[in-house]
């Protein structure tokens, strides 16, 4: 049998057109992922969601950025999107659509006006999502089981990617169970360290300044800092993604995912048939994201992610690190020196073509988290640290020469 490291020097890469749909996709989460602190994991999770049309549930405290960081994500997509906050009095039609009063009086029919409302949405994020009563949880059961809607006597096929739900805890009713269960990855969010606190409010107050200025110039207050965003990834290019996902090789991690899901049973861990089979998407997902047309065994690392119980997710985290998939560092990627020299071109291109002060201040800002991510994932990479610090001078030189009047802050 061909062993991990055989199989990384001989995986196939992916034809060209769907390797730069795969790297611009790749790109957005990045952009993303700058804008929180601490959340790169519940990106890349969202990522894996939308191109394996699976749900995901975020878990945590009140205040730990979920809504924002889930709006934010959904800005990335030309999708048609579905925001609600359930509460024990929320009344299906308040997601599903009101009942439409002209067909029930002229044609005796009873069905409900989905237009603007969830069934019709591409991407849905529901918080306090078990809070829902029955009659919501069983309509949406169908919804994201089956991506059917039934409206009246019709069964009406829904166009719902990913449903991404948020949580103060998982409940333990067993009623919620089968409801709880159709989220296949889950991520834990909680207040960032307080050593970065200080990134907190700095990111935190750019996003509220934005805000203001969006109004102050008359733009739509939900729109926020949507103006700073390119154009959403289109919905044609991720269904090229999507498909993509079901071309790549899963041969030489079956076997090793077969031996973690024997061994989760042995201990105890509840990880079911259906669990395990969707499980493969996310590590073709994962390899479709990288650039491979094969996954690797590094690619079992959203098996973590996949507790249904979360009394069992240190037992996983153990279990895959043990199968050596590369997990001992949860929720931080450490990224090649190939991929951050790209990132620098990328920093000096943006440098020629910026024009406005705060461009400048972006590309400081950018410039020393990459000085941080080098020295505390390469420190022995000088040659690479020395040029990003030249980088970073060289752009101090040129704001100043061109805002005098302007005190170089918040970089």
């Amino acid at each position: 049998m061909t062993t991990p490291a055989t199989a990384s020097v001989t995986t196939p890469a992916l034809d060209q057109p769907t390797r730069v749909l795969a790297r611009t996709f790749a790109t957005r989460l990045r952009d993303v992922r700058q804008d929180f602190v601490d959340r790169d994991e519940a990106v890349d999770l969202l990522a894996l969601a939308v191109l394996c049309r699976e749900h995901v549930l975020l878990v945590g405290p009140p205040g730990t950025a979920k809504s924002s960081l889930l709006e934010r994500f959904r800005r990335t997509l030309d999708a048609r999107y579905f925001s609600y906050l359930l509460t024990r009095f929320t009344e299906p039609a308040e997601l599903f659509g009101p009942i439409d009063i002209r067909r029930l009086q002229t044609e005796g029919v009873y069905q409900v006006n989905t237009a603007g409302m969830l069934p019709e949405a591409d991407i849905a994020f529901l918080d306090e999502v078990f809070q829902g009563s029955s009659a919501i949880l069983n309509t949406l059961l169908t919804l994201i089981n089956e991506r059917t809607f039934h409206n009246g006597t019709q069964a009406v096929g829904a166009n719902l990617i990913t449903l991404l739900g948020a949580s103060n805890d998982i409940p333990d009713d067993p009623v919620l169970a089968a409801f709880s269960d159709r989220f296949l990855l889950r991520c834990r969010l909680d207040y960032v360290p307080d050593d970065d606190i200080e990134d907190v409010l700095t990111l935190g107050w750019r996003g509220e300044q934005e805000l203001i200025n969006a109004v102050a110039d008359g733009a739509a207050a939900a729109d926020g800092p949507a103006g700073r965003t390119r154009a959403g990834f289109g919905l044609a290019d991720l269904g090229r993604l999507q498909r993509a996902v079901a071309d790549i090789d899963l041969t030489a991690v079956r076997g090793p995912f077969a031996r973690i899901v024997r061994s989760l049973r042995a201990e105890g861990v509840v990880f079911s048939d259906r669990r395990a089979v969707k499980a493969q998407k996310t590590f073709a997902a994962r390899a479709l994201l990288a650039g491979r047309a094969a996954a690797e065994l590094a690619d079992l690392a959203p098996l973590v992610y996949l507790w249904t119980d979360p009394r069992d997710e240190q037992t996983i985290r153990r279990i895959v690190a043990d199968a050596g998939v590369p997990v001992d560092q949860p929720g931080r990627t450490v990224r090649s020196l190939g991929e951050l020299r790209i990132d620098l071109a990328e920093l000096a291109g943006r440098r020629e073509e910026a024009s406005r002060a705060e461009e400048f201040r972006e590309l400081l800002r950018r410039g020393q988290r990459l000085v941080l991510e080098l020295r505390r994932d390469h420190p022995d990479a000088r040659d690479l640290l020395t040029d990003v610090q030249r980088h970073q001078r060289e752009t101090i030189t040129i704001y100043r020469e061109r805002f005098a009047e302007e005190e170089l802050v918040d970089v």
